[in-house]
Parts: structure tokens; C-alpha cells; sequence
């Protein structure tokens, strides 16, 4: 048989790897994070109703559930952007680069605040540059999600 093309085995560039695995263990971070700060919250709320505090403790369950159900919706969010990256899946890849450049807007934008710390927005922007150009400009990137 021959193998053309679109047949060939896709190998995940190295810096593909490093980037999905850094972006898993963010995920897990944030899952653990959001069942915390869920179970935490709860306990304390638990606590205020023990103490006659009822309202109290009504407002620190939702703040839990928002602040926790909030991390956790991240985290899973995080975990299938890793599989797909993971797996070399063509939406992953258009989406890095959609969130790459909207973080670099999002810091660019940061340059309008008056009395803006350059020196750290300059470095808060580098690891987005880097990401961006990388996915961009590397031809075993393109080719490996066939973009």
C-alpha cells in the first residue's frame, strides 16, 4: 500500500508535549482547587448554622459554590484542551492560538492603566509570544495538527 500524506503517523512535537502536559497539571490543579474550595466553604458555612448564624451560612455555601463550581468548569475545560493538544486535534490547535492572542491583547491592554509596571507586563507577555510564535512558525507544529 502507499502511504501518502495524510496517512503518514503524526509524531506531537516535543514543545507540544511540554505544553500539554504543563496545561494538564494546571487542570488538575484547578480541579483540586475547586473541590476545596467547595468542601472548605461548606464546612465553614456548616459551622456558622452550628452557631445560629443561618444567613451567614447561606451566603458562604453560594460564595462556595461559585468560587469552587467556577474552578472546577475551569479545570475540566483545561483537561480537554490537553487531550486535545494531547492528541493532535486541529480545533486545539486553532484554539491556542485564538487564547494566545487574546491573552496578549488582554496584557497589551494593560499598558492604557496609569501608573502600568512595564518591566512586568513586558514578561507577563513573553510566555504568549513564545507560545504563539511557536505554533505559528514551526513547520513540525503545523504539520503535526495538519493546519
Amino acid at each position: 500500500m502507499d502511504n501518502t500524506a495524510g496517512n503518514e503517523p503524526r509524531q506531537r512535537p516535543r514543545g507540544v508535549t511540554i505544553i500539554a502536559v504543563l496545561l494538564g497539571i494546571e487542570g488538575l490543579f484547578e480541579i483540586l482547587l475547586g473541590v476545596l474550595a467547595i468542601v472548605g466553604l461548606f464546612a465553614l458555612g456548616h459551622a456558622a448554622t452550628v452557631n445560629g448564624h443561618t444567613t451567614t451560612s447561606a451566603v458562604i455555601d453560594s460564595i462556595g459554590v461559585v468560587l469552587g463550581g467556577a474552578s472546577l468548569v475551569i479545570g475540566i475545560i483545561t483537561i480537554i484542551f490537553t487531550l486535545g493538544l494531547w492528541l493532535l486535534q486541529r480545533w486545539a490547535f486553532w484554539l491556542t492560538i485564538i487564547i494566545e492572542v487574546i491573552s496578549l491583547l488582554r496584557h497589551a491592554f494593560e499598558f492604557t492603566r496609569a501608573h502600568a509596571a512595564v518591566g512586568s507586563i513586558v514578561i507577563s507577555m513573553l510566555l504568549p509570544a513564545i507560545i504563539l510564535i511557536y505554533f505559528l512558525l514551526d513547520p513540525h507544529v503545523r504539520r503535526a495538527f495538519r493546519a
